[in-house]
């Protein structure tokens, strides 16, 4: 179902502004090392059990974001999540997320749009209050917390005006995650719906939907670290988020963007 941040319960436990500022400071954190390694030659590059690749980088990445994270006291409990180095906590209502490196492919190709996820959950009602987006080469960063905007680099961002299919341009991920989550389907509806299919995948994609260059974004077969900050930050660019589970355990489909149009591709692609 389309997420309403009306619906969401106040967090008065929580000083959301103080824990923005900490997101954003734990991604853009690992920023200069990141690209220490992105200008190796010599990377060493390894394949996880699901055969996506791993480096040294998304791991030293990840552990320098943790460290920055757990230097925070807070009032209430938060466990953190992280795609390299997994779960640390008790079960607490608040976690944050990790992905040190969103776009592994692009980074060890020498392709700069990739970047550094962080965002902060509320797990009783699977929701994310806080999100940020740091693109290490790009030096962009894009920050928001439930109540308080979408940001990027002190300008406030809006989704885009755009709500007419053939009007738009509309971003999907890869067409092998489409295979993954059988949205073969989707795809082919899509292509026929947009005169203007493009492949700006993982979180470049994100942004660029939730600055409005983009109009909306189809993208499956996602992990929580992948998709928690798009989450807050599109809604509170003014957008909407579409997620249901995928068609493998543990990951969602999202769907995102202008409301009405997603609204509109949401029943033209049976995506509920």
């Amino acid at each position: 179902m389309m997420t309403d941040q009306q619906d969401l319960p106040p967090h008065m436990d929580l000083d959301l502004p103080e824990l923005l500022q900490v997101a954003i400071e734990a991604a853009q954190a690992p920023a200069e090392n990141i690209l220490t390694y992105f200008n190796d030659a010599a990377l060493v590059v390894e394949k996880k059990p699901d055969h996506s690749p791993v480096t040294e980088a998304d791991k030293e990445a990840e552990r320098r974001i943790r460290q920055r994270l757990a230097n925070h006291s807070s009032s209430e409990a938060i466990d953190i999540l992280g795609e390299e180095h997994g779960f640390d906590g008790t079960g607490a209502r608040y976690r944050w997320v990790i992905d040190p490196i969103d776009g592994t492919r692009s980074f060890v190709r020498g392709v700069p749009l990739f970047g550094t996820l962080v965002a902060l959950e509320d797990v009783a009602v699977q929701r994310a209050l806080v999100g940020v987006i740091h693109l290490p080469v790009l030096k962009t960063t894009y920050s928001a917390a439930r109540g308080l905007g979408a940001w990027c680099q002190g300008k406030p961002l809006r989704t885009s005006s755009v709500t007419r299919i053939d009007e738009s341009m509309i971003s999907v991920g890869d067409p092998l995650q489409f295979v993954h989550a059988n949205c073969e389907k989707a795809y082919r509806r899509l292509g026929e719906l947009c005169p203007c299919l493009r492949g700006y995948a993982d979180c470049f994609g994100h942004g660029l939907v939730i600055r409005g260059a983009i109009d909306a974004m189809l993208d499956p077969d996602l992990n929580p670290w992948d998709v928690l900050a798009t989450q807050v930050l599109v809604e509170e660019a003014g957008g909407a988020m579409l997620m249901r589970p995928s068609a493998n355990d543990g990951k969602v489909d999202a769907l995102f963007g202008n409301a009405e149009l997603v609204q509109f591709l949401a029943q033209e692609l049976s995506f509920s």
